[in-house]
Order: C-alpha cells, then structure tokens, then sequence
C-alpha cells in the first residue's frame, strides 16, 4: 500500500492519503444520519456491522487491530468549541478521516503537559481526561491544524489538545478509529513507524 504524506508535523499529527481513501469517506457518508439533538458536538457510534464495512476498506485496520466496534463520527456544530482534553485513559492514537470539511474556520491545538498541573482532570468515567475550566486564551499552543477535506490523519491523542469551531458557519464530520484495548500500548511513533517506515 502506498501512502502520500502531505504534512508531517509529529508528534502532533500527519496528515496523508492512500489508494481507496475516497471509499471510505463515501461509505461514511451512505451511512451518516444528523443527530436529532441540537448539542454543540456529539459522539456518532456506528454499529458493529457498519463499523465492520468501513474497516474492510482501510488498508491498516488489521495491521493496527482498529475495533469495529469503535468506529465512530465526531460531529461538531457551527459556533461550537471543544475544551483541551486527552481522549480516554489509555488512548494513544487516533486515525480521523476528514468527512465533512467545508471551510478552513475549524481549527485543532495541542498544548503541553503543564495543564495536568493548571486544571482539575475530569476522567468522564475513563472516556476522556478533560481540563476543566480551560481557558484558551490563556495558553499558546504547541502546535495547531486544520483539518483538510479527504484526507486521513494519524492524530496524536496522548497530548492534550482542544479543537475551535466557534468561527465557523458549518457543521465538520471526523471519522475516528481507535485500536483495540490489549494494543493500548502502542503510541503515535510506533503507528507512524508502521505506516510510514520511519
């Protein structure tokens, strides 16, 4: 399999394509239904079955044992902002695929380890480690994205990060993979060592 990396910015992310990319955002989005609620951002499940389809078609899933039953949509709001977290207790990467981008107003920050020490960490029942009462414009980030449409991206989930959408007029739909609980020890470096050889 061959994959073009279009922005190499570890350890926060890499963006890339590879052979069959626009499949998988296709099927996603035969299968995407608007949430009936009105929240600024919800977490979109899809079922084992669909879940199952949509792995088929990506060319690591095995390689990386990415969880059918894991194979879920973040949906973001226009207006929306999304506070700087870690996304669960033992999540060291994700692999987004980019469904739904429609202007360049939605922008993605990692921060330092600091925070830990500056906000009380809300675990949300071991599905997340939230910073609350971030205050953004308190801190310079790291590094920050943004999100390009049909692309994947290897998405370093082990730093704390936070994404804005508060600028833009339209919804963003991101297609989440994660590995499967006994590969939890495998990190953003061993994934792109994976992939990308190097």
């Amino acid at each position: 399999m061959n994959y073009e990396i279009i922005e190499d910015c570890s350890p926060y992310y890499i963006r890339f394509t590879h052979d069959g990319l626009y499949d998988i955002i296709d099927l996603v989005r035969q299968n995407f239904k608007y949430p009936r609620t009105e929240n600024g951002f919800e977490h979109i499940a899809f079922s084992e079955e669909i879940g199952s389809k949509i792995l088929t078609k990506v060319p690591f899933a095995d390689q990386l044992k990415l969880m059918k039953e894991r194979v879920s949509l973040f949906f973001t709001r226009p207006g929306h902002y999304y506070r700087a977290h870690k996304d669960g207790n033992n999540n060291r990467f994700s692999i987004n695929y980019t469904v739904l981008v429609a202007d360049d107003k939605c922008v993605t920050s990692w921060y330092g380890e600091e925070l830990k020490d500056l906000y009380p960490v809300d675990t949300h029942n071991n599905t997340s480690r939230e910073c609350e009462g971030f205050i953004k414009d308190n801190h310079i980030p790291l590094k920050t994205m943004t999100a390009q449409p049909n692309e994947c991206i290897l998405f370093n989930t082990e730093i704390y990060h936070d994404w804005d959408n508060s600028k833009s007029t339209n919804n963003r739909v991101i297609l989440t993979l994660r590995t499967a609980p006994t590969n939890r020890e495998i990190y953003f470096e061993d994934v792109r060592k994976i992939l990308f050889n190097y």
